[in-house]
C-alpha cells in the first residue's frame, strides 16, 4: 500500500506543546476528581433520605388498651379523670425517646397537646397528683411509667421504649380541661419525633358505675 503525505499537516513540537498537554491532563484529573466526589455525596445524601423515609415510615406505636379511671368527686355528674394508654413499638420499629413524644386529645370542644413529663404519680379521686408535692399533674403534660422492661432495660435512666416493651401513658384529663362525661366521643394521637402519629377514637361508656371502665 502506498503512503501519502501531506506536506501541509504538521505537527507541534517543543516545551509549550508538552506544557499544553499537561495541563488539559490535570483538568481531565481534577473534573475527573470532581465528578467521583460529586456522585459520592449523592450516594450519601440518597442513603440518608432511604434511612429517613424508612424511620418515618417503620417507627411507631401501637395501642394495646385504653382505660379510665372515673371521677367521682360530684356524684351526680361522674366523668372519667385520668386516661390509661397501654402501648408497645410496632413490629420493626427503633427504639422511641418517650421524652419527644406529644400527645393530642380532643373531646369535641377542646383540643390539648401534652408534652411528656419525667415524675412518680399517685391517684386520688380520679386524679393524678405528683407523688413528690402533692400538687395535680400539668394541664399540659402527660407521665407514663413502664409495666414491661425488655432488654436492653433503659427505660430508668433514659426514658427509651424498645421492642417488647410496654409502657402505660398516664393523662390527667380533668386537669388538661377536658369534660369526659358519659357518651363523650374522644380522639387521640401519639405523635413520635420521628415516624407516624398513632391515631385512636373511642366513646365515653353511657354509665360510669364503676371505678374503672374500658374506652378503646
Amino acid at each position: 500500500m502506498k503512503k501519502v503525505w501531506n506536506k501541509k499537516e504538521k505537527g507541534e513540537m517543543g516545551i509549550g506543546t508538552l506544557i499544553i498537554f499537561i495541563a488539559m491532563i490535570i483538568v481531565a484529573a481534577v473534573a475527573a476528581t470532581v465528578l467521583i466526589q460529586t456522585a459520592y455525596q449523592l450516594q450519601q445524601q440518597a442513603e440518608e433520605t432511604g434511612n429517613i423515609a424508612i424511620q418515618d415510615v417503620a417507627t411507631g406505636f401501637k395501642i394495646i388498651h385504653v382505660g379510665g379511671i372515673v371521677d367521682n368527686s360530684t356524684p351526680s355528674a361522674p366523668k372519667v379523670g385520668i386516661i390509661q394508654i397501654k402501648v408497645g413499638l410496632i413490629a420493626g420499629s427503633p427504639a422511641i425517646d418517650m421524652r419527644n413524644v406529644l400527645i393530642e386529645l380532643t373531646d369535641g370542644t377542646k383540643d390539648v397537646t401534652l408534652n411528656y413529663t419525667n415524675v412518680d404519680i399517685t391517684t386520688t379521686a380520679g386524679q393524678v397528683k405528683l407523688a413528690a408535692t402533692g400538687e395535680w399533674l400539668a394541664n399540659t403534660t402527660f407521665t407514663a411509667k413502664i409495666l414491661r422492661d425488655m432488654p436492653p432495660q433503659n427505660w430508668d435512666n433514659q426514658r427509651v421504649v424498645t421492642q417488647g416493651d410496654i409502657v402505660m401513658l398516664i393523662i390527667n384529663a380533668t386537669a388538661a380541661g377536658l369534660n369526659l362525661t358519659p357518651q363523650s366521643q374522644v380522639t387521640l394521637q401519639i405523635i413520635p419525633k420521628h415516624g407516624v402519629p398513632t391515631y385512636a377514637a373511642f366513646m365515653v361508656p353511657a354509665t360510669l358505675t364503676t371505678k374503672y371502665v374500658d374506652l378503646y
